[in-house]
């Protein structure tokens, strides 16, 4: 059984790369806002909507104690999807939940802030200097998410197998690259024990 996780960055088009991927793989894609709802339906409302919130809208402060239910349940469930395999999880720091795995692939998609105000100017119909606030807040959630949770940056290479920057690539090009290296990684995965590091 397999997994492939995916961070991303807002406009970067890791959404649609993780949909393609799992298309093609025949697997099922779970994103954050799954995640959420199970989570919400695990008795932890606030912190979800909270979390959903990346622009902070709703005014929502929830207490450390619904933060740690929260994000238990976040953390049962991506284990229960990468037990079950077959899968492409989407966010919420699935590739620090699941890192000591060695049948999971992590992938992180990136590209320029030029380049994702003017995909998300496109796919919302928004100016330019909306899409950069917006884009911004995103960044500084998912940042913040990550170093309160997991003590870890988002943007450390050392986390993922694969970082990609669709800014340089086709998303069709960024596809095949994300299902080649998943192919011959699985043929051969190198696991952390035997590493050997230079």
């Amino acid at each position: 059984m397999s997994a492939i996780t995916i961070s991303r960055q807002m406009g970067s088009r890791g959404d649609e790369l993780a949909l393609e991927v799992a298309r093609r793989l025949g697997w099922r894609r779970v994103c954050r806002d799954i995640i959420n709802q199970a989570a919400l339906a695990a008795g932890v409302p606030q912190v979800a909507l909270a979390e959903m919130d990346e622009l902070g809208l709703l005014g929502l402060r929830p207490t450390a104690r619904e933060r740690r239910l929260y994000l238990s349940q976040v953390e049962r469930i991506i284990r229960e999807l990468a037990d079950a395999g077959n899968v492409v999880i989407v966010g919420r720091g699935s590739q620090l939940i699941l890192r000591e795995r060695p049948d999971v692939l992590h992938v992180r998609v990136i590209a320029p802030l030029e380049a994702r105000v003017t995909w998300l100017c496109q796919a919302e119909s928004i100016c330019r200097e909306a899409a950069r606030v917006r884009l911004e807040a995103s960044d500084q959630a998912r940042a913040r998410y990550l170093q309160r949770n997991y003590r870890a940056r988002v943007g450390d290479p050392s986390l993922y197998h694969l970082v990609i920057n669709t800014g340089r690539l086709t998303l069709p090009v960024a596809v095949d690259l994300v299902l080649h290296t998943f192919q011959t990684w699985r043929a051969t995965p190198l696991s952390t024990s035997n590493a050997m590091l230079c």
